[in-house]
């Protein structure tokens, strides 16, 4: 199968598109015909580094897949079934024709959506979901998202308001009507905003870090709750009566589907901005790492 690997640590000049063995899958997996891969900041930060696993190089790149079963366990998607699904971290192995992942990590792809549209959920949209599961979202909170515009964050925002919370958002001037069509009830300006001038939230999810995450404190009310994505909590910067914690994304098919009924009812806008072949993984990366990507980058296969 062809697949994109690496075999050392560095920039995008050590992915490279191969021929590799099909993957064998273990008691609990199914197989995957991918159509697609979605493309994330823990893609490039595992190719750096910063991301590591137990496994020998070459290593594989990639957690979001969307495609077609192929191979599958009792009770599970059936051979034949459209799915989109989230592969465990921090092993990846998503850009590639075919891909292994734990039967509970998959679920049906959204009837709405193409192939390249249902990669760019998986990572993305749970990450937001377990965010805002982990911080109590109700109706009628205050919720500010940093990055609304991001993978991430146009995820957050949507949920946070289908959920009932007055919703804000971070973002650059050019995206700020782009997070109105996607229900944000005050978009900022990044550059200009002074969030410390208004009223407190009752959580703020920072996609961000470093100052970000510092800065982000202050403008909750005592009681709120921090919830921070990219970095560990900074304790330097702790205040008395906030909840903090960080959220690192776990598989989860069950939500997914959930996730799925809430896209296929219209409810949800999934935001692609590139689909970009898999011959191209380096470029994506680099678009990735240089930042303001709206939406999501990915790999059509």
């Amino acid at each position: 199968m062809r697949a994109v690997v690496f075999s050392r640590y560095g920039d995008e000049s050590v992915l490279e598109l191969t021929e590799r063995p099909d993957p064998a899958p273990a008691d609990g997996d199914v197989l995957v015909e991918v159509r697609a891969a979605g493309v994330n900041p823990v893609d490039w930060k595992h190719r750096e580094g910063a991301v590591r696993n137990d496994r020998p190089f070459p290593l594989g790149m990639g957690w979001d897949v969307a495609g077609v079963v192929r191979g599958t366990v009792p009770g599970g998607p059936a051979v034949g079934e459209a799915v989109y699904g989230m592969l465990p971290l921090p092993y990846g192995g998503a850009y590639q024709e075919l891909a292994v992942l734990p039967a509970s990590a998959v679920a049906p792809k959204p009837a709405r959506l193409s192939y390249a549209e249902a990669a760019a959920v998986p990572l993305a949209a749970l990450t937001a979901w377990q965010a805002l599961e982990a911080a109590g979202s109700t109706a009628g909170l205050r919720v500010l998202v940093h990055a609304g515009a991001g993978g991430v964050g146009h995820f957050a925002v949507q949920f946070a308001r289908h959920l009932g919370a007055h919703v804000t958002a971070t973002a650059s001037a050019r995206n700020l009507e782009f997070l109105r069509g996607l229900g944000v009830h005050e978009p900022v300006d990044r550059a200009t905003a002074d969030l410390a001038a208004g009223e407190p939230f009752d959580m703020v999810l920072d996609t961000v870090g470093g100052p970000v995450q510092h800065a982000s404190w202050r403008l909750l009310r005592p009681g709120g709750t921090l919830i921070t994505l990219p970095e560990p909590v900074d304790e330097a910067h702790r205040l008395p009566r906030v909840t903090a914690r960080r959220v690192i994304v776990t598989p989860d098919g069950d939500a997914l589907r959930r996730i799925g009924a809430l896209i296929d009812s219209g409810a949800v806008h999934v935001e692609v901005q590139s689909v970009l072949p898999l011959r191209m993984a380096a470029e994506a990366h680099r678009t990735s790492r240089d930042g303001g990507v709206r939406g999501k980058l990915v790999l059509g296969l």
